[in-house]
């Protein structure tokens, strides 16, 4: 089964913060166990949400950046506390993803990724934008004034361009829907050659929006490479 598009390069920025000397970063902060402190850790989902790019949680590491690892129990329960807080806790409301891999032998961990909100701040529900968090030297606090005007500023809704245009897809079906080779030449780059790294280039090159393990064209990828007579639905208004 593929790898979500996103644990690849998770793992890479937990390995960052682990190593030389363990350090929590602003996109990735890794804990032992859920808490059970549940402001706290909404406070947590907003600033990731605020972050540019989104970013993880992860469980299953203590505080000395030793893999500990979840069981299939404290799984369930941090991933459905955490999309709990994400629908009713936050505004606007976020949809998280999560996988579970094997850190070491003995020890599996738990990653949640939070996507960057479009609409920004993403702020307590029910309460003005002033209850906002942010990361800050790979913590969690309270915005000011000031950086609460500059989520704003950087607030961007949905593009028409990055709307979807296709029902989700497995990578293999994207690529035989979009002329992927017509658009590395004209960009004048190499295709990539692994899928791990095709997926990140259709994402980053705005010709597809992942979702968990697949991936949606756009309207942009549709008009930009589709190849005539695939039948896929036309791109949205």
């Amino acid at each position: 089964m593929a790898t979500k598009h996103w644990v690849a390069d998770a793992l890479t920025v937990l390995a960052e913060s682990l190593s030389p000397i363990p350090h929590e970063l602003n996109e990735l902060d890794w804990k032992a166990s859920l808490s059970t402190h549940k402001d706290r850790l909404a406070e947590h989902l907003m600033a990731m949400a605020n972050q540019p790019n989104g970013g993880v949680l992860v469980f299953g590491i203590d505080n000395s950046g030793t893999a500990v690892g979840v069981c299939n129990s404290e799984v369930e329960q941090i991933v459905g506390t955490l999309a709990n807080l994400g629908r009713e806790a936050i505004e606007p409301p976020l949809a998280l993803d999560h996988a579970v891999v094997d850190q070491t032998p003995e020890a599996a961990i738990l990653l949640v990724r939070i996507p960057e909100s479009g609409v920004k701040p993403a702020h307590r529900r029910g309460k003005s934008v002033e209850e906002t968090w942010i990361r800050s030297a790979g913590t969690t606090r309270k915005a000011s004034r000031q950086e609460i005007g500059a989520l704003m500023m950087n607030s961007a809704p949905m593009r028409w361009e990055d709307l979807r245009a296709s029902t989700l897809l497995q990578l293999d079906e994207v690529a035989e829907l979009l002329d992927l080779q017509a658009i590395a030449r004209l960009l004048e780059r190499p295709l990539p050659d692994n899928d791990d790294d095709l997926a990140r280039w259709l994402v980053a090159e705005g010709l597809t929006t992942p979702e968990g393990r697949g991936h949606y064209i756009t309207n942009f990828g549709a008009i930009a490479a589709a190849l005539p007579a695939q039948g896929f639905s036309k791109p949205c208004a």
